[in-house]
């Protein structure tokens, strides 16, 4: 072997291993990125209790400890370095999160926020819509499986009868099996629950989604799949003896059901209170005279470091199996401390990129402001990966001054017009709205007056009618 090939071999067998020290953080990063204020509040705390490398910061603790700014921190970590205890003691690693948090932001108060206005239930599955990567025809199947849905939560008509009205309808053909594609998507949606076919299928659902570690979970899909006629009817003798359960774990899956929402919409004028949904923001954005300001939502996340006695004896040089397993208590806290800083500095970076890109809507809090955005243009400009920005805006919500915005209703679907210009659904659908209400109720301007006057298709124009819940022209004499 030359001296070239030599070094080549060796530079691969680097290059690979390089890969592999990289996968565990890119794995932490990954996860923590997806999840909500909610869910990673209780991963931190889960962290505290597995293991005994970390512990909480409390109130008093020097203020030297918290003088960081997370965005001029360097995130860049070997996974496989042997860290001194000056690593360890690093502020830069220990006090991740940022202490800029600004005064008017009031965890104690404001945790759980709530939105102010009632909210369409059709408008909250297309907020969540806005934020699944779907491609132009997913979308299309996506707003017809939405605005078929009837008041309760139920998508009652079959997917045959769905792809004949989208082909007559729509002027778009489509298959059964890519409108069940998209239909699973939609059932991932919350409420849990939603668009299944009928009640049955809608607990199953809900039951698949319950955040539960009951070893009686499986046992109720169960039930609920295969015997819901005895479950209806209360058959308690039949259901033991066909499930091969105790009486007393049949009452606890009762119990269990009893918890679920039989109807998904959860009122039958189609309209979700959102005061009763209690949200803990991610975000806190406020406009100054300086522009926007953007922060995270510290809320009640408990504020981490690695041990100093662990670390001490982590490299107390003693060579015994122990040490050995304090060490690498120490390194996984190292690791899931730098994750925790890239998540927080990934959020914070996609989120300006956001406001930058929506000034108007920010500004206004008009819908009718937001600009044709999709999560791969906020990838393009952070030079990133789209299942990354789709990681971030997955659950995730922002306290803005005119109320809670869920990320996903941020990034619009957005078609050409005649003219060839791109404009978004948003902005047609309320000039839609401001026409119907404006129209002489005597003679009420139809579909194809709308399409001439908002310079689109008449399919178009049918499409967001019915989504909106508007009836045709000759019903609204």
């Amino acid at each position: 072997m030359t001296a070239q090939q030599q070094s080549n071999k060796q530079t691969l067998i680097q290059t690979e291993e390089q890969k592999q020290m990289l996968k565990p953080l890119a794995q932490a990063e990954i996860r923590l990125l997806r999840m909500s204020q909610q869910e990673f509040e209780q991963d931190v705390r889960n962290q505290l209790d597995t293991n005994p490398a970390l512990e909480e910061i409390d109130d008093e603790h020097d203020d030297n400890d918290s003088d960081t700014n997370l965005d001029n921190t360097d995130t860049e970590v070997d996974e496989k370095k042997e860290y001194s205890k000056e690593d360890y003691d690093n502020d830069r690693v220990n006090d991740y999160a940022p202490d800029d948090i600004p005064t008017y932001y009031d965890p104690e108060n404001r945790r759980e926020k709530t939105a102010t206005d009632a909210v369409s239930f059709y408008e909250l599955l297309q907020e969540q819509a806005a934020g699944t990567d779907l491609t132009d025809k997913e979308a299309h199947i996506m707003n017809y499986l939405i605005g078929s849905l009837d008041d309760d939560g139920f998508l009652r008509p079959s997917l045959r009868k769905l792809c004949d009205e989208m082909e007559i309808n729509e002027d778009i053909e489509v298959s059964v099996s890519e409108m069940t594609r998209v239909l699973r998507i939609l059932q991932t949606f919350e409420p849990s629950g939603i668009a299944a076919a009928n009640l049955q299928e809608s607990l199953a659902i809900q039951l698949k989604n319950l955040d539960t570690n009951s070893p009686l979970k499986a046992k109720a899909i169960d039930i609920i799949t295969r015997g819901f006629d005895d479950y209806k009817n209360k058959h308690y003798d039949k259901l033991c003896q066909k499930f091969k359960i105790a009486r007393e774990d049949l009452d606890k899956i009762y119990a269990m059901v009893r918890h679920l929402n039989p109807r998904p919409a959860g009122s039958t004028d189609t309209t979700t209170d959102i005061n009763a949904i209690h949200i803990t923001p991610d975000f806190i954005i406020r406009e100054t005279d300086n522009g926007f300001d953007i922060s995270l939502s510290r809320s009640h996340l408990p504020k981490i470091k690695i041990s100093s006695s662990y670390c001490d004896y982590a490299l107390s040089g003693k060579q015994s199996n122990e040490q050995l397993a304090v060490r690498k208590q120490v390194n996984e806290a190292k690791l899931y401390l730098t994750a925790m800083q890239i998540r927080q500095h990934t959020l914070l970076e996609t989120m300006r990129a956001i406001v930058r890109m929506q000034s108007e809507y920010f500004h206004t809090g008009e819908r009718s402001s937001l600009v044709p955005m999709t999560q791969s243009d906020i990838a393009a400009i952070l030079k990133r990966d789209p299942s990354t920005i789709s990681g971030v805006v997955s659950n995730k919500y922002a306290d803005t001054p005119f109320g809670i915005v869920h990320l996903g209703s941020l990034f619009t679907q957005t078609f050409l017009n005649k003219q060839g210009d791109e404009i978004s659904r948003e902005r047609v659908m309320k000039h839609m709205r401001e026409l119907i209400d404006n129209e002489d109720k005597n003679n009420p301007i139809s579909d194809e007056e709308l399409a001439e006057k908002l310079n689109v298709a008449r399919r178009t124009i049918a499409k967001y009618r019915k989504l909106m819940k508007i009836p045709v022209a000759r019903l609204r004499r």
